[in-house]
């Protein structure tokens, strides 16, 4: 009986242990194949079928779909130009330009992949089609809860926000050097009080 109990507790505590170092490698190892351009962070081989198999239980964990490497490179940014979190109550500015891309859009979402619901009558998104321009092609987007006149991406509530810039249809892939290129600023211009 005691050599029963004792296998059982080995089994468990294996178990848990185990289980417990693979939810931490699959949390800590988000960094293998990251690049990083200013506050924009990409996985460009999260989608190919070699990825590595931290990159592959991430995306089983969240349940996303990824671009193909074919198909463009996906940045996220959780954090402005100057490391602090980005917040929905909070206002940014977007300046800058992107690689060349057939098309980019511009998303925002919770940190759970929840798309933030702009307020109603707001579209919930950017695209690169009906943009507002410079003459050089620059461009500068508004992003927050507050109405402004350009280029403005709404968004509403309070709580940590992520924004998504999806290139599509782009030459930039993981063999051009992800790294060397330049995409646009990120700026916290102010918070609503309270």
């Amino acid at each position: 009986m005691r050599f029963t109990i004792l296998v059982i507790i080995a089994v468990a505590t294996a178990l848990y242990l185990g289980g417990w170092t693979a939810a931490w490698a699959v949390r800590e190892s988000s960094e293998i194949g990251t690049v990083s351009v200013g506050a924009w962070v990409a996985n460009p081989f999260a989608g190919a079928p070699d990825a590595d198999p931290y990159s592959k239980a991430r995306l089983a964990k969240v349940g996303n779909l990824t671009l193909g490497i074919g198909e463009g490179v996906l940045f996220r940014a959780e954090e402005d130009d100057n490391g602090q979190p980005l917040r929905r109550e909070c206002s940014y500015l977007i300046e800058g330009t992107t690689p060349p891309a057939r098309v980019f859009t511009l998303v925002p979402f919770t940190p759970d992949g929840r798309l933030v619901r702009p307020p109603s009558g707001q579209p919930g998104w950017l695209t690169s089609n009906n943009l507002m321009r410079e003459e050089d092609n620059s461009f500068a987007i508004a992003v927050g809860p507050r109405a402004r006149a350009g280029n403005w991406l709404a968004t509403q509530g309070e709580g940590p926000l992520v924004l998504t810039l999806s290139l599509y249809d782009t030459p930039v892939s993981s063999a051009s050097g992800a790294a060397s290129l330049r995409l646009p600023s990120l700026v916290r211009k102010g918070c609503l009080d309270g």
